[in-house]
């Protein structure tokens, strides 16, 4: 190898390791949190282990949305769930008022209490991230999505939610859907339950939609509430 060409390997090398650091230091800062945010951050944590505030306060809150994509702000609201009604919407948030009312089912179908339930979905615009449809970097979607919430099932394996119907991703045929995952009182995860919530009244669940969604073990509800506010429920069960 002559030493042109050492030359512009070494060149090359050079330009590849600045690129992957300017990468790197874009990746660890995109959720990188201030020394405000981490104050703001413990002192919710504060009031929300003495009673002061509720998970559906703090989700609720305008002024502390943009917190919702940091893990640390998700972990207090994940250490402090409980086995109560959860909005996660206020009523600010455009789109259909809607409640969901799930029963949580094991394998032999008796009832799950105390599980830890895990959900995320889009907004009315079908976004993720309050500026985007998907939230880039680290877990994306899943560990950075705006609407979120964490809350326990109760002794007959129930839990409910207070949210806005979710909208399909944009430039998409995928119908609307919420996202779920559960964990037992042991923290182990519950597996086999619907990852997927979806609603019957929806445009883009086509019958062919519907049987897919269902043969990947999703579930479809109707609207037993009003055009003003909606009400699906679900039947959650292991398998």
């Amino acid at each position: 190898m002559n030493q042109l060409s050492i030359f512009i390997e070494n060149k090359n090398l050079a330009m590849k390791n600045v690129l992957a650091f300017f990468l790197l230091l874009f990746w660890s800062s995109l959720y990188a949190q201030t020394i405000e945010e981490t104050l703001q951050i413990s002192m919710l944590g504060e009031k929300l282990k003495s009673g002061q505030l509720s998970v559906s306060q703090v989700l609720t809150d305008p002024q502390y949305m943009a917190l919702h994509p940091l893990t640390d702000f998700r972990n207090i609201i994940r250490g402090n769930a409980k086995a109560e009604k959860i909005r996660i919407t206020n009523d600010q948030e455009p789109g259909l008022k809607m409640t969901v009312k799930c029963l949580m089912l094991d394998a032999a179908g008796k009832p799950v209490p105390n599980a830890l339930v895990y959900f995320y979905q889009t907004s009315d615009k079908g976004w993720y991230s309050a500026s985007a449809p998907h939230v880039e970097g680290n877990e994306g979607d899943f560990g950075h999505a705006r609407l979120f919430g964490y809350v326990r099932t109760d002794a007959a394996g129930k839990f409910q939610m207070e949210t806005i119907q979710p909208h399909g991703y944009p430039n998409s045929d995928l119908p609307a859907h919420i996202h779920l995952l559960a964990w037992t009182a042991a923290g182990e995860v519950i597996r086999g339950l619907p990852g997927e919530l979806l609603f019957e009244e929806d445009e883009r669940l086509t019958g062919e939609r519907k049987a897919s969604a269902l043969s990947h073990g999703f579930v479809v509800a109707k609207n037993t509430g009003t055009k003003e506010r909606a009400v699906y429920e679900y039947r959650l069960r292991a398998k």
